[in-house]
């Protein structure tokens, strides 16, 4: 990275799209926030490449009118593996096939990469519609940063002028709670959200992903957390 001569930030620093008006930009990683990163630009008019090294969920923000949240909550009617299974053909009229796209889909759907892995799906708003018309370019895995570029694995080295790092984030809170026991993982992210933990007194609320919508839940498990304390 340091051989690069151009910016290159964290998605959390990206503000606006005016400091990058004429420049050609590389978001890497499609997440939420690669995702409208990249869309956010490219509607600024600014030239906007995103790589993507892995497969991906998709999912539009409505289906048939209805917000996609609402459709998670008929998938509490069924084990999220074949909730999965039922919604797919519905997912593939609504956004089409990402693979013509040049995308991977991964194995799992939806529901269980939120229920097994606490991975959230990319909400799409735009995005592959952009994609679809060139205002956004597909590239793939880095290989290596340039002067001024990138080269890249499977594609020639291309010039960009500023790189965005849509790479996620990994929520830690170890340093929060170094006494705390039994209440986080290995990483620093808590182990149950909503309900008493191994620690007396000691709750999270809205600390886990949820199909139905972190708002929405946030508001369920606050209601739990205000009952157990009463």
């Amino acid at each position: 990275m340091e051989t690069f001569g151009g910016p290159i930030l964290h998605s959390s620093s990206y503000r606006i799209p005016a400091p990058f008006t004429g420049k050609r930009v590389l978001v890497v990683g499609f997440g939420a926030s690669g995702g409208e990163i990249a869309l956010d630009l490219s509607e600024a008019g600014v030239d906007v490449a995103l790589a993507v090294r892995g497969p991906i969920n998709v999912i539009p923000r409505e289906l048939f009118g209805v917000p996609i949240l609402a459709w998670g909550l008929t998938g509490r009617l069924f084990p999220a593996r074949i909730a999965d299974k039922i919604n797919a053909p519905l997912l593939r009229f609504a956004i089409g096939s990402i693979e013509k796209l040049g995308l991977k889909r991964l194995p799992k759907g939806p529901l269980q990469s939120i229920e097994e892995d606490r991975r959230v799906p990319l909400i799409d708003i735009g995005m592959l519609d952009a994609i679809r018309d060139g205002r956004i370019k597909l590239r793939g895995d880095i290989a290596s940063f340039a002067r001024e570029g990138v080269d890249f694995e499977q594609s020639p080295t291309e010039r960009f002028d500023a790189i965005i790092l849509a790479t996620g984030f990994r929520p830690d809170l170890r340093p929060l709670l170094p006494e705390a026991r039994g209440v986080l993982n290995v990483t620093g992210a808590p182990l149950v959200s909503g309900r008493a933990t191994a620690e007396s007194g000691l709750f999270f609320c809205g600390a886990i992903p949820s199909a139905l919508g972190q708002l929405r839940q946030i508001g369920v498990e606050a209601q739990g957390i205000a009952d157990a304390v009463a």
